[in-house]
């Protein structure tokens, strides 16, 4: 019986864990759609995929620019996210 009862919770927290994950993963291909369709948006293809941040200095806007590297910048860190999960 206590077996079972710490058995049960073992799998409690780790299907919590799994659905935290689950949760965390969502939420992070949201952003990383969303900053790729920002991105687009910015840069007018989607060229700056195969070429990166330097794609970024043929923009001749600099509000444009800003905004492509911030957005830039989040999918870096949406990656090392997902790396690290």
């Amino acid at each position: 019986s206590k077996n079972v009862v710490h058995l049960y919770c073992i799998t409690r927290v780790s299907f919590m864990s799994v659905s935290k994950s689950k949760n965390l993963e969502r939420k992070l291909n949201n952003y990383e759609k969303e900053a790729t369709l920002e991105l687009n948006n910015v840069c007018g293809s989607s060229l700056w995929q195969s070429l990166g941040f330097m794609f970024f200095d043929q923009l001749e806007d600099p509000e444009k620019i800003a905004k492509a590297n911030f957005y830039y910048g989040q999918l870096q860190i949406i990656n090392e996210i997902k790396f690290s999960i």
